[in-house]
């Protein structure tokens, strides 16, 4: 039996530390607001440098930036030449408006970004959800080898078709619906 209270002894204590883990915090008094409940899903971040950044390309109608009400930036690339037809390669003037969006991204380490790409309705509803997501991760690619951007903080996803911002019945709507977005985010 003694042989058997050494490696009981730490048991116990090992449970007792466990239990105290347990015990619930005390509750707020009535009527008054927890702090981590009060803060907003995310920080406040001033876009004005980003936006400004990028103003250029926003005049020249390659870019559309609106700040959401999440507090993130989505930044819309529309360049029709962006890709060929059926190609998720993206075009030597595409790249150049990568590489200028890196460098802000470059600027700017605490920012994360979600790549999502978009098709129109032309063709099978399978394979515009492979294209968006081909043509999303290409642009991941670009902004790591280009930019030299840490690939942790770039994600890439497709939605196909399924996301139309124009009528899919005229050439400029399907055009407006051929695009990539990226939701710039800063790190919690």
């Amino acid at each position: 039996m003694r042989l058997l209270r050494p490696q009981v002894t730490p048991l116990i204590l090992a449970a007792a530390v466990l239990a105290g883990c347990a015990s619930q915090p005390p509750a707020s008094a009535p009527g008054t607001i927890d702090a981590a409940a009060a803060q907003p899903s995310r920080q406040a971040f001033d876009w004005a440098a980003v936006t400004a950044a990028l103003g250029a390309d926003t005049q020249t109608g390659k870019a559309r930036i609106q700040t959401m009400p999440d507090n993130t930036l989505q930044l819309t690339l529309e360049d029709d030449a962006a890709f060929g037809s059926d190609s998720a390669t993206p075009t030597a003037s595409f790249v150049s408006l990568l590489g200028r969006i890196s460098v802000v991204l470059q600027q700017h380490p605490g920012l994360m970004v979600r790549i999502v790409g978009h098709t129109d309705s032309n063709g099978r509803e399978g394979y515009n959800m492979q294209l968006s997501r081909a043509r999303a991760k290409a642009v991941r690619v670009a902004l790591i080898d280009q930019g030299g951007i840490d690939p942790v903080r770039l994600s890439a996803e497709g939605r196909g078709e399924a996301e139309p911002v124009a009528d899919n019945d005229t050439p400029e709507g399907r055009a407006r619906n051929r695009r990539v977005e990226l939701f710039l985010t800063p790190l919690p």
